[in-house]
């Protein structure tokens, strides 16, 4: 048994579900175009590794800031049915499967919010979801971050805390990820994994030997 974990934009979906959400809202008029293009344009600079994500997360948290969370959660369940779940990787499909019939203990460490993550998870049977999360008063948004975004570094510390309570180590975990943003949580464990990797994580994984898929 080892713990295995997964990334989810660009790694168990095939694309990105803070895209879809953006378009989603777009097209039903409930955001203005400028705003749409302005956020898939700061998504576009952070892939060529010309904006700080986390950054980034913090004035997503205030975007939103006091709307319900129930909106939230209704609009995400929606999104994910018709953009999300069609978009699953089979081949990482099949890689959840086959931790889960070794008896692994299964984890998404993602960057997004839960709300479509979830719905994810559970079409996989992922046990445990790790996900940046929003701060909540009285049902409504904040506009500010619960805690440290699970990115980046932050990753390790929100895995770390998750093992704190179980008999596994990151010596013997793997992770899937296509970003090399994921890089200090793919240097942790001892069994990483590039997926579809972006151009900086190919070189990496080459030049450390790392598989790629």
């Amino acid at each position: 048994m080892a713990l295995a974990l997964f990334d989810m934009d660009g790694t168990l979906i095939d694309g990105n579900s803070t895209a879809d959400y953006v378009k989603s809202r777009w097209e039903r008029g409930l955001l203005p175009t400028r705003d749409a293009l302005a956020a898939l344009v700061a998504y576009g600079r952070y892939r060529l590794g010309g904006v700080d994500m986390v950054t980034l997360l913090h004035e997503a948290a205030l975007e939103v800031k006091d709307q319900a969370e129930q909106d939230m959660i209704d609009e995400c369940r929606i999104i994910y049915e018709e953009r999300v779940r069609p978009r699953i990787c089979p081949t990482m499909r099949e890689k959840v499967g086959s931790h889960r019939q070794n008896g692994d203990m299964l984890a998404i460490v993602t960057a997004s919010t839960p709300y479509i993550a979830r719905h994810l998870a559970a079409d996989l049977q992922i046990e445990v979801l790790l996900a940046t999360e929003l701060d909540v008063v009285d049902g409504r948004f904040t506009g500010r971050l619960d805690g440290n975004p699970c990115f980046g570094r932050f990753k390790i510390d929100a895995v770390e805390r998750l093992l704190e309570s179980k008999q596994f180590t990151l010596d013997d975990a793997w992770f899937y990820t296509d970003s090399d943003s994921d890089a200090p949580l793919l240097e942790r464990v001892g069994k990483p994994v590039a997926v579809r990797p972006d151009p900086r994580l190919r070189w990496r994984a080459w030049r450390m030997g790392w598989p790629v898929l």
